[in-house]
């Protein structure tokens, strides 16, 4: 399986037509599309608009995606959601979901790390809150994960995880590749 993934988007009132080649191209080289947060800029229902339209470029294979801080911004993320759900995103929020024997299990996560580069819930109570709703985020993404019976298994986030890689992931990927991905904002993984 072939997916093309890609984060921070950031999708604005005036972004009409900034981002349909992007996806068509992510169609026309992978099998899933993958989105990982920060899909609206102010997490408005207009740019939720927006950004359904930009994907009906992308209409030909399955698009799994969760939301970033920005889509949590204004309020109205409920609405947010509707729209990309209605437009064929799946959301996935502690979910999973099975693409052609791919599992995928995702959640917006948290600031602070996972396993012993975790931030610990001590000290100031607006830490042990943060702390709290980071543990909170990373069980959703183990629900998720436990509802997968499949051998292979896409985790998607927003924020990304610190410290080692997980079992089977890459331990290093090399600086051209690196920029590489930066620079399209998106790439395709085998």
């Amino acid at each position: 399986m072939r997916v093309a993934a890609v984060g921070d988007v950031h999708c604005k009132k005036t972004s009409t037509g900034a981002f349909q080649g992007l996806f068509a191209a992510m169609a026309a080289a992978a099998d899933v599309i993958v989105l990982c947060g920060d899909l609206t800029d102010l997490g408005l229902a207009e740019e939720a608009r927006v950004l359904a339209k930009e994907l009906s470029a992308a209409k030909t294979i399955p698009v799994v995606a969760v939301l970033g801080n920005h889509d949590y911004e204004s309020g109205e993320t409920d609405q947010v959601k509707g729209i990309l759900t209605d437009a064929g995103v799946t959301l996935l929020d502690g979910d999973a979901l099975e693409i052609d024997g791919v599992g995928f299990a995702g959640a917006k996560g948290l600031g602070g790390g996972f396993g012993q580069r975790a931030l610990q819930p001590w000290g100031e109570d607006i830490m042990k809150r943060f702390v709290r709703e980071a543990v909170d985020e990373a069980l959703k993404l183990e629900s998720g994960l436990a509802k997968l019976r499949t051998s292979q298994r896409v985790v998607v986030l927003h924020y990304s995880r610190c410290g080692t890689p997980w079992k089977g992931s890459p331990r290093r990927f090399s600086r051209s590749s690196a920029r590489a991905a930066s620079r399209s904002r998106s790439c395709a993984i085998r």
